[in-house]
């Protein structure tokens, strides 16, 4: 038999209900819904159907189904947590997070069975400094004579140093429009660069061939700028090969940056820094001004954290990426990092299956990390396998059609830290829509807080070709945009779309064009608070099993 319970509200009643703000819905498997309440003139339960009306002041109605009510109440129930029912949502970036973001202080490993114990400059003895003055006209160096270290001048200010000796340190300083500095050494060295400004119009305005590591240090109070030119020289054969010579700061070995001094470069025929091996940045001001190519190019692992002292700050502007990791790895524990480029901010590139010892993920831990893309597909962050963000904060803003703020080609793990998502444009060229957060595996979610708006008309807020999973944090995905129909194309505006959604706790605000969740598999609430409101079709594109938590969804399409 059907049964319909009407309640109107009379004056006392709605004063009272106003001051709560809500309606509280106590299903019959011990899960609450929460209504607003304010303009709330008459309530509707149809008990059979379970259908709940709501008959606002103005007329209006808007209504949802249900299969698990029990009763409605005025007052909260015993348990559970009230849901504040609001679409006055919003996805931004917030000022405020350059002062508040985590980050993990390094721990100098002195043990020298331990590989990485090379990478500190502090386990690191020198013994012989040479000092390298450039002006305009010429080249000075003192003491000109060392032990095991030999150096030719080509055209005044073209220097060429070939060492074999070690614990060596060279400084450098001066000011040239016209020179260079090549460096070949059997050995490890520190080179530190005490206020240089070097522009080499025909090549890498610093070159270093060896394999060994580099220790750049960046002298306290000092700025340093280098510069190369748009056409470099045929570099030399070395065993029938071409010497390389790949942007303004070459290294074939490792580059590990310290110091609190300034490094400026800018690059107009190659990449602004870039290393054969991998580089690493623990403390400094790093600018690329410029670059013509990448900003940072690095062969195996690209790598930023903090001395005691103090966190890096980079500051990068690339025509083509900022950071590419061509065989490796990223992984950020700290920093203050600027990323604006026409191509991807940060991407470990490596895309074969042929050796799998190569790890192309992407690490954040910590530090500030804000990345602007504006070209058409341009990735803020993408991983050519996992993404894993543990803590820190990342705000990521792409432009271009079918864009990106974080690719990952397997799976995408966020377990604590900030991502702000801001996407803009449509779909690309090749049909590929635009999203907050694209991953080829699974998108797992356990703390944390992550906000994602889309714009553009047939984005996904979060787009996994596996399944998503919200164990707790704070998201709010936002995808605004029409859906998008051009021929035989149609992508949906959408805010999740995946294999399933399994929703365990946290608090989810979901507002999109098109339906909210769209899945493949099963839609399940089983704790925490979700609010899925769609502007032109239903909010769930199954219906949800519900076993706990909170839940409210608001249709466009009645």
């Amino acid at each position: 038999m059907r049964k319909t319970l009407t309640i109107v509200l009379c004056l006392l009643s709605f004063l009272q209900i106003q001051a709560q703000n809500r309606y509280y819905v106590a299903n019959n498997n011990g899960t609450y819904q929460a209504i607003a309440v304010e303009d709330t003139h008459q309530m509707e339960f149809d008990a059979e159907q379970r259908l709940i009306a709501i008959k606002l002041v103005d007329g209006a109605v808007s209504q949802f189904a249900t299969d698990k009510v029990d009763s409605i109440s005025f007052v909260k129930p015993a348990s559970g947590t009230a849901l504040t029912y609001t679409e006055d949502f919003s996805v931004a970036f917030d000022d405020k997070d350059k002062n508040v973001y985590s980050e993990i202080t390094e721990t100098i490993i002195t043990d020298e069975l331990i590989d990485e114990s090379g990478d500190f400059i502090e386990n690191y003895s020198v013994s012989k400094v040479m000092d390298i003055n450039f002006t305009h006209t010429g080249v000075t160096i003192s003491p000109d004579i060392i032990s095991g270290v030999n150096y030719t001048i080509v055209d005044g200010t073209h220097l060429m140093i070939s060492s074999s000796s070690s614990k060596m340190a060279y400084r450098v300083q001066g000011n040239c429009s016209n020179g260079s500095l090549k460096i070949y050494s059997e050995k490890k060295f520190q080179l530190a660069l005490n206020g240089l400004t070097l522009t080499n119009p025909k090549g890498p305005a610093i070159n270093i061939q060896t394999g060994k590591t580099v220790y750049v240090t960046l002298a306290t109070d000092k700025k340093n700028t280098l510069c190369d030119g748009e056409v470099y020289d045929e570099a030399p054969y070395m065993d029938g090969e071409p010497e390389d010579q790949k942007g303004t700061f070459f290294s074939e070995g490792q580059l590990i940056f310290s110091g609190t001094g300034t490094l400026n470069v800018k690059s107009y025929g190659g990449h602004g820094i870039c290393s054969d091996d991998y580089i690493r940045v623990r403390s400094g001001n790093i600018n690329i001004l410029s670059a013509a190519k990448d900003g940072f190019n690095t062969n195996e692992q690209f790598r930023v954290g903090r001395m005691a002292a103090s966190a890096p700050k980079i500051t990068i502007n690339a025509d083509a990426d900022g950071i590419d990791c061509g065989k490796g790895n990223v992984l950020i524990e700290a920093g203050d990092i600027t990323v604006n480029s026409v191509d991807d901010g940060i991407v470990t590139s490596y895309d074969s299956l042929t050796d799998t010892t190569i790890d192309p993920s992407i690490t954040i831990r910590g530090g500030f990390i804000k990345v602007n893309t504006t070209g058409e597909k341009g990735m803020a962050i993408k991983s050519n396998a996992n993404y894993t963000q543990m803590g820190g904060i990342v705000q990521g803003k792409t432009l271009g059609n079918g864009s990106k703020v974080v690719n990952s080609e397997k799976d995408f793990a966020f377990t604590g830290g900030k991502l702000t998502a801001l996407v803009y444009g449509t779909v690309s060229s090749d049909s590929s829509s635009t999203a907050g957060v694209k991953c080829g595996g699974n998108c797992t979610i356990t703390d944390g807080t992550i906000g994602v708006n889309c714009s553009g008309e047939g984005a996904k807020a979060i787009n996994a070709d596996g399944n998503v999973v919200i164990d707790n944090g704070c998201v709010t995905l936002l995808s605004t945009g029409d859906n998008y129909k051009d021929g035989a194309e149609d992508k949906k505006s959408r805010a999740v779309s995946s294999l399933s959604y399994t929703q365990n706790g946290g608090t989810v605000l979901m507002r999109s064009y098109d339906k909210a969740i769209v899945t493949t598999g099963a839609i399940s609430l089983k704790g925490g608070i979700l609010n899925a409101f769609s502007a032109s079709d239903y909010a769930l594109g199954v219906a949800a099993a519900q076993t706990g938590g909170w839940m409210l969804t608001k249709n466009g399409k009645e």
